[in-house]
């Protein structure tokens, strides 16, 4: 076997002086890049081998035959896995930094998506760089959720939409702020755990079963109180579709209860579904049940929307609260939830 270094500027600069000199059938043992020590510029190492007994030339072979069309076929896959091999080094060069590698590693097994780790690994060299740049990815909402006028929450099935009410109602009343609470839910559940709701928290409490009669309440309290709209889960959350012009003029907060334990395959089919005109922001549910944090800066990010609140905490606990939205950053760094 005979093995050789080639350099150049590219890789296919490169591949090309190998194809040259040890022909098609040339086995690329590895690659990188390196400076040169005199100019300065970035010089592609590329070493080649080729089993000189058992080597063809395309010129000994017919090239009308099938295996000499089979030989063309896989001379321009070698040069097309190479240019892929160099598009990938170009982008992401960091990967070769073992440091930087563990830093990858530990991003992909907190749930982040590959894509996104390669970039904020483009951004950040440590943890503490990395806290930093995160915070930065994360769009947060303007104002803290205690300051805003009201929100209604959307959500599928079973993420905790009541809760964060309740969780909402605790928060709220520390800061001696008049609340009511809205629900569109009218199932005998929904309105039983409403009626509990009230007599626990001592707030007003109504059942809201038309668009219309939504829109009169909110305008003749919202001047009043803090207003909270609970609304039924289903798969498609069809009600932000078709609340979305009726609370288009409203100062209340459109926003999408995410669990924080949801599959990421769930929460991004449940993003497509939906109109993501129909929604403000984003808040985060169930966060001391879950046990890694990267699916927060996930949906954060590809969601483009700002993110108002974490919760965590069941129905009924005086545990319950509501978290500032900044804490993702130690949430997926650090990967512990303070209960």
């Amino acid at each position: 076997m005979r093995i050789k270094k080639f350099h150049g500027k590219s890789f296919k600069e490169v591949l090309e002086t190998v194809k040259q000199d040890l022909g098609p059938d040339a086995v690329i043992l590895s690659s990188n890049s390196r400076k040169d020590n005199f100019s300065g510029e970035t010089l592609i190492e590329i070493t080649a081998a080729i089993d000189e007994k058992e080597s063809l030339s395309i010129n000994t072979l017919n090239l009308e035959s099938p295996d000499g069309e089979l030989l063309k076929e896989l001379e321009k896959l070698k040069i097309e896995v190479s240019l892929l091999r160099e598009s990938v080094s170009k982008l992401f060069p960091s990967l070769n930094d073992k440091s930087l590698s563990s830093l990858y590693n530990f991003l992909i097994k907190n749930n982040i998506e590959p894509h996104l780790a390669l970039i904020l690994i483009e951004k950040a060299k440590d943890l503490n760089e990395l806290r930093e740049v995160i915070k930065g990815e994360i769009r947060i909402s303007e104002k803290p959720f205690s300051e805003e006028k009201g929100f209604i929450f959307y959500g599928l099935p079973g993420v905790g939409k009541t809760t964060t009410v309740y969780k909402m109602i605790r928060s709220l009343r520390e800061k001696n702020e008049k609340i009511m609470v809205l629900s569109l839910d009218d199932r005998i559940s929904a309105v039983a755990a409403l009626k509990e709701m009230a007599l626990k928290l001592k707030c007003e409490t109504r059942i809201v079963r038309e668009p219309k009669e939504l829109y009169r309440i909110i305008h003749k309290e919202i001047g009043k109180r803090k207003i909270l709209i609970d609304t039924p889960g289903d798969g498609n959350i069809s009600f932000a579709a078709e609340l979305k012009s009726i609370l288009k003029d409203v100062p209340i907060r459109k926003c999408l209860v995410v669990d924080a334990t949801i599959s990421k395959q769930t929460a991004f089919s449940a993003l497509k579904s939906l109109d993501s005109t129909s929604i403000d922001c984003i808040g985060f549910s169930k966060i001391d049940l879950s046990s890694s944090y990267g699916n927060l800066y996930n949906i954060s990010v590809l969601s483009g929307k700002p993110v108002s609140f974490l919760s965590l905490g069941a129905y009924g606990e005086t545990s319950s609260r509501v978290m500032p939205p900044d804490s993702i950053k130690n949430l997926v760094v650090g990967g512990v939830c303070a209960n």
